[in-house]
């Protein structure tokens, strides 16, 4: 499938969180905020923080693999130097990332996502290639393939943020989903001022380095956890 007036479209399709991607098995952190003591109350606070550390990292990221992806239409068959510089951009953001926890959950993200995407976009040489990729660049190669441009691909990073956030709270700790409904709408103001400074991003040194300290110990903590719901 090509790039056309259907990307509006198309970026519904990849931000559906039916997806068998694997996200249904992430909770974004969720999981072991709560068993450490955050509160369902709190959900909105914690959205506003990831937004504005570890999701605007992974946007970034996710920004300049979709233009090294469509920069390398220039190589043929998209070759050496396309996986070379998507290479730069997957290290870039695993040095932003301090938890190993949390670079494995993204890799195991990127493999369901790219594994999905496949099915409808020629993503052979992305998935050839020696990995494992995160979850920022396997998302920004498909969001680019499928015609997005780059505000458009850190919205979709940011949304599905959101949304596996909502939902996994929803999981763990039921509730009114009308509250969820409020939550997410009440994120598009945080969402698009990620949006806003992320979208120029053009090489590794435009992604930023900010992180979440509280939200990686967690993640540490929660891989040797019993009885969990959700991996990460």
């Amino acid at each position: 499938m090509t790039a056309s007036a259907s990307s509006p479209y198309l970026s519904l399709l990849l931000a559906d969180g039916r997806l068998p991607t694997g996200a249904h098995t992430q909770s974004a952190g969720v999981e072991p905020a709560l068993r450490h003591g955050m509160r369902v109350d709190d959900v909105p606070a914690y959205l506003r923080v990831r937004l504005a550390t570890v999701t605007e990292v992974e946007a970034a990221a996710a920004v300049v693999a979709g233009r090294v992806w469509t920069h390398g239409t220039l190589e043929p068959a998209r070759g050496p130097q396309t996986i070379a510089a998507l290479a730069e951009v997957d290290a870039a953001w695993r040095v932003r990332t301090l938890s190993d926890a949390l670079r494995e959950a993204s890799d195991l993200l990127g493999r369901s996502y790219l594994r999905t995407a496949a099915a409808v976009w020629d993503l052979v040489p992305l998935a050839t290639a020696p990995g494992p990729w995160c979850r920022a660049v396997v998302l920004g190669v498909v969001a680019a393939e499928a015609g997005l441009d780059a505000e458009q691909t850190a919205r979709l990073v940011a949304y599905d943020d959101v949304q596996t956030v909502v939902s996994a709270a929803l999981k763990l700790e039921p509730f009114d989903p009308s509250r969820g409904v409020r939550w997410a709408a009440g994120a598009a103001v945080a969402v698009e001022a990620l949006v806003g400074r992320v979208a120029e991003a053009r090489t590794t040194a435009d992604v930023p380095a900010h992180s979440a300290p509280l939200v990686e110990e967690w993640g540490q903590r929660h891989r040797t956890s019993e009885r969990r719901l959700f991996r990460a």
